[in-house]
């Protein structure tokens, strides 16, 4: 009798510790992808040199989110990008190390154009399983724009 009690202690304390484990863990971002990039076009432009000359605020960035079915919508407000996005779209690149995703927001073909915009960019990261995450956005923007958001 002893034996079985002892075997039933030691994988209840089992049962408990996994379940303790998996309940802290965010999920696996390992198959999260991005998707359904689009944006409003330049909202505003000026040459570099004028802004540089004026020493012109950049503005100020946001987000905007939505999580439904493993998938979260953002749109990032006032993104500052070159003007050259308007030929060939905007490329966005996802990094994640534990719950942080890193997002870079680019113009695809490179920063040809003599001439910055800003922009509304939405896009879709998909597969993402619910928890907590730090957003950091890099882009043309001095300082990475960083939120913390739970979906």
């Amino acid at each position: 009798m002893k034996r079985i009690h002892i075997t039933l202690t030691a994988a209840t304390a089992l049962l408990v510790t996994t379940l303790a484990i998996a309940c802290n863990k965010t999920g696996d971002t390992s198959r999260i992808t991005v998707q359904n990039i689009s944006n409003n076009g330049c909202i505003y432009h000026t040459d570099k040199e004028a802004l540089e000359e004026k020493d012109q605020d950049f503005g100020t960035d946001s987000i905007g989110y939505s999580y439904s079915h493993g998938t979260l919508s953002i749109t990032h407000y006032n993104l500052l990008l070159n003007c050259a996005f308007k030929v060939g779209g905007i490329d966005v690149d996802i990094v994640t190390e534990g719950n942080t995703i890193t997002i870079s927001e680019y113009e695809h073909d490179g920063p040809i154009a003599d001439c910055i915009c800003f922009t509304d960019n939405s896009f879709q990261i998909a597969n993402l399983p619910h928890g907590t995450y730090t957003l950091v956005f890099l882009s043309c923007y001095p300082e990475p724009y960083r939120v913390t958001i739970t979906v």
